[in-house]
């Protein structure tokens, strides 16, 4: 147990870090100036975690807790920040990645917010036992058993209670998508607009969880490509082909790439819905066909899982020498991996971070390298 604690910063993930005797120790929903008690829940030889026994000063900035799991769930991260604090955090924790790890200046823009800071997500996975329906409790398979959740669109809070009505959580895990209206617990499909497009989405396909945030995303994409009708478009890791749809018209072709089987077939039927017709899409995996492609990409746009890219794709991008690559990545870690690589033959012109995931510590980055 340590009293009197200082909060004097915050982690990649969030958390308050402060130092004793030299140590440092990691806090969860703590603020920056706070002064808590300690609880020491973890210690190794060079850090240690704590849980908060009592705050004895308390930041004039915290939000009291408006959700009953909070302390609990492994769903949020920053619900006790306000948003604009939030957006700072997030906005500086970019800024201190790139700074450490590329050791170049670089121009990050003011970070993309959120319309909605509650209610924005329209994808959950919960996770089931026969007695309980919620999310894994923070660091453990326990599961918090909830009755709604701040962060769901209301039409899946609503399924919830059904769902919990009917007894029906037999299942280790249920995944739910909506559109507003119509709520997808099975292999049909629902139709989803971004902009004037729209798009059928399975349950297992990717589809970005925050909608109004991915209007602005694909906004940025398209601007930073600036595309004529003499570009070729390589959409890699496309999904269900959002972002080449989104940037069709604009140019010459586009080709997308994903090895998931079933976003492709949602990809080509998104492909007729929205009537495109200089767009082919290929269901395999990225790094097995990249260097097998008869086709010329101007311009490369990649969205690649947590993991990033590897290092016969990026290779095989440099290969191409396209005049511009639109990076989009949901880990700043693994982007400044790349883009420690990518630097020797494109210029990272700019980086837009996006606030896909409000109140978590998660972002999402968009960054423009144009070709040296």
């Amino acid at each position: 147990m340590y009293n009197n604690i200082t909060i004097t910063s915050y982690d990649h993930k969030g958390q308050g870090i402060a130092k004793v005797e030299g140590k440092i120790i990691f806090v969860p929903n703590t603020i920056v100036g706070e002064i808590v008690n300690i609880k020491i829940t973890k210690e190794k030889k060079n850090y240690m975690e704590g849980k908060v026994t009592a705050i004895i000063k308390e930041s004039p900035t915290r939000v009291k807790r408006i959700c009953p799991y909070y302390e609990d769930c492994g769903g949020c991260d920053l619900l006790h920040l306000p948003y604009d604090e939030q957006l700072k955090y997030k906005e500086n924790k970019i800024k201190n990645i790139v700074n450490q790890y590329l050791k170049e200046k670089i121009e990050i823009t003011s970070i993309v917010s959120s319309d909605q800071q509650l209610n924005y997500r329209n994808k959950v996975t919960f996770q089931a036992d026969k007695e309980n329906i919620g999310f894994f409790s923070k660091k453990s398979n326990k599961i918090v058993n909830i009755d709604s959740c701040l962060l769901l669109d209301k039409s899946l809070n609503n399924y919830l209670k059904e769902l919990k009505k009917s007894n029906c959580f037999e299942k280790k895990k249920i995944i739910l998508r909506t559109n507003g209206k119509q709520v997808l617990d099975n292999e049909d499909k629902i139709i989803k607009t971004i902009g004037k497009y729209q798009f059928k989405v399975s349950l297992t396909s990717f589809f970005q969880i925050n909608d109004n945030v991915t209007l602005k995303m694909y906004e940025k994409i398209k601007e930073y490509c600036n595309l004529s009708k003499d570009d070729n478009v390589l959409d890699l890791y496309c999904g269900i082909g959002t972002i080449g749809i989104y940037l069709s018209e604009l140019c010459k072709k586009v080709l997308g790439v994903e090895i998931n089987e079933q976003a492709i077939k949602d990809a080509n039927e998104n492909k007729k819905l929205n009537k495109i017709d200089n767009i082919t899409f290929i269901a395999d995996n990225v790094n097995k066909v990249i260097d097998k492609l008869n086709f010329k990409p101007t311009i490369i746009i990649v969205d690649p899982p947590r993991a990033g890219l590897d290092t016969k794709t990026i290779n095989q991008i440099i290969k191409f020498k396209p005049k511009k690559l639109i990076y989009t990545s949901c880990d700043p870690m693994t982007l400044v991996r790349d883009l420690k690589i990518l630097k020797d033959h494109f210029k990272i012109e700019q980086i837009t971070p996006f606030d896909m995931f409000p109140n978590t510590y998660h972002v999402e980055c968009v960054c423009l390298l144009t070709k040296k």
